[in-house]
């Protein structure tokens, strides 16, 4: 684990970028301190305290999808890690590509998210698509057409507001 002394914040916020540059895609909170706490390079304290001074340093980013808070690495905290990244002990890359592999799965996979839109297909009839996602696979699709743009959006909101619930059931009800 790194010490904390004022030499070792930038060998942290470097740990930070590598581990953001690492995933595919977002990641959430969750997962960063997930991979950051089983791979024993930083504390929890220092990881909160980080996140939002590189997030105002625009070496950070958060955006939302599918209701679901993702932090990534920026264009300018790349720069930075490609310029100090010989600074990150070969102890601590490997440290966290060997975590970043056993477990992503179980990592990437374990979260439900849903997500739901509506068109209009011909002239009256509006297709309303519903989808559960773990982690980066739809898991469940549903596909149903109603007559109103309102009993679209209607639609829409009530998955929105109890997917899980919903998910459970339709589970349930097919015997999965």
């Amino acid at each position: 684990m790194i010490n904390n002394s004022t030499d070792d914040l930038i060998l942290e916020k470097l740990v930070i970028l590598y581990t953001l540059n690492n995933t595919d895609d977002g990641i959430t909170d969750s997962q960063l301190i997930q991979i950051i706490l089983g791979t024993d390079v930083m504390n929890y304290f220092t990881l909160l305290t980080l996140l939002p001074k590189m997030i105002e340093s625009k070496f950070i980013t958060t955006y939302t999808k599918n209701d679901t808070t993702l932090y990534a690495i920026t264009q300018n905290g790349l720069e930075v890690l490609v310029y100090f990244q010989n600074r990150i002990p070969d102890y601590f890359k490997n440290t966290i590509d060997e975590y970043i592999i056993d477990n992503g799965e179980d990592l990437f996979s374990s979260q439900i998210k849903r997500q739901s839109n509506y068109s209009l297909q011909g002239d009256t009839t509006y297709v309303v698509t519903l989808i559960i996602v773990k982690g980066r696979k739809n898991i469940m699709t549903l596909n149903l057409n109603v007559d109103t743009e309102e009993d679209a959006k209607d639609l829409c909101e009530k998955w929105n507001e109890g997917y899980m619930e919903k998910y459970t059931m339709i589970k349930e009800i097919l015997g999965i």
